[in-house]
């Protein structure tokens, strides 16, 4: 941690050089900052929803664990947790959509495509 407002996290890429994850944290506000590609341009990227739901597996620096538990109190006095899961019960409606899409074009392609 550089100052007691900023926390840098290693995090693994896939091209094996780490990537910077810094969380900026003012009063009862946090705000991230990625040094990968999609980060760059001020996209929610993988790294960060990796940290912020606390999956230590995108640690590129195993030694930071301390840091991503200070990432996580801090989470909790704003509004993340519930905006995240939010996206976590989206997207498992979508992952159920999407079966549903599936099953539904091959019971239609069967019924269509009778030999």
């Amino acid at each position: 941690m550089d100052n007691e407002n900023y926390i840098d996290v290693l995090v693994k890429s896939s091209s094996g050089d780490p990537y910077t994850v810094r969380f900026h944290i003012d009063k009862n506000n946090l705000s991230a900052f990625c040094s990968c590609p999609a980060g760059i341009y001020r996209k929610l990227c993988k790294h960060i929803l990796h940290i912020i739901s606390n999956d230590e597996s995108i640690l590129y620096d195993r030694t930071q664990t301390k840091l991503m538990e200070q990432i996580g109190t801090r989470l909790q006095k704003t509004t993340i947790p519930s905006l995240l899961s939010e996206l976590n019960k989206s997207e498992e409606i979508l992952k159920k959509a999407q079966q549903r899409i599936k099953k539904a074009k091959i019971n239609l392609g069967k019924e269509i495509l009778q030999k």
